[in-house]
């Protein structure tokens, strides 16, 4: 503590800086204390840290949300088909190009028809119904393609149709692997089992 008397005699002024005077011990002996113990830029460093998993995981919900809905689509388009093989109005038989257009033409923009895969196979009972999907082939120009029928039976005859889409998404994300193709495109299907009604 240092102490000031005021010329006049009258006044004693005293202040203490020993805490504010005094150097900081090690100081100029450690400087990488003084480094270590900096937190400027520690925010930053967080946020690279953390922006790559976090980027990757927006990503990946972005991916099965796309995914999510062109299941919902394509199960649409299956009722409405399916429909058409119940009441008897499918082509017949042998004519898959015509009930392939139909289906087509119930896509939503976003998906392709080029994409779209059908397998429509009549079998005699319930028990012989097959739903495994057929195997997929994936072109050297990445077309896919598969070995498919089409059958949509007669009155009372129980058909299995397959409605088959490879939709494009990213190989992988962060690890995170969507496709399930060789062509990066992740294989989506929606299987009906269907009794004809009789005819009137």
């Amino acid at each position: 503590m240092n102490s000031t008397s005021d010329p006049s005699g009258d006044v004693n002024v005293s202040f203490r800086c020993a805490s504010l005077c005094a150097p900081v011990q090690g100081a100029e002996q450690f400087p990488e204390r003084r480094f270590l113990s900096d937190e400027r830029g520690v925010v930053i460093v967080e946020f690279a840290l953390l922006i790559l998993p976090l980027t990757a995981m927006i990503l990946a919900s972005l991916i099965m949300s796309i995914v999510y809905f062109t299941q919902s689509a394509l199960d649409a388009v299956s009722d409405q088909m399916s429909r058409e093989i119940l009441t008897g109005q499918a082509p017949a038989a042998g004519d898959a190009g015509e009930f392939k257009s139909t289906a087509c033409s119930l896509l939503p923009s976003y998906m392709s028809c080029s994409n779209l895969l059908i397998n429509v196979q009549s079998v005699s009972s319930l028990a012989d119904a097959n739903i495994a999907t057929p195997q997929i082939t994936v072109g050297a120009s990445g077309e896919v393609s598969a070995s498919t029928n089409y059958d949509p039976g007669t009155a009372e005859s129980v058909v299995v149709m397959q409605l088959m889409y490879a939709l494009p998404v990213l190989r992988s994300v962060g690890g995170f692997t969507a496709a399930t193709l060789t062509n990066g495109s992740r294989l989506i299907v929606s299987t009906s089992v269907i009794k004809v009604e009789p005819s009137s």
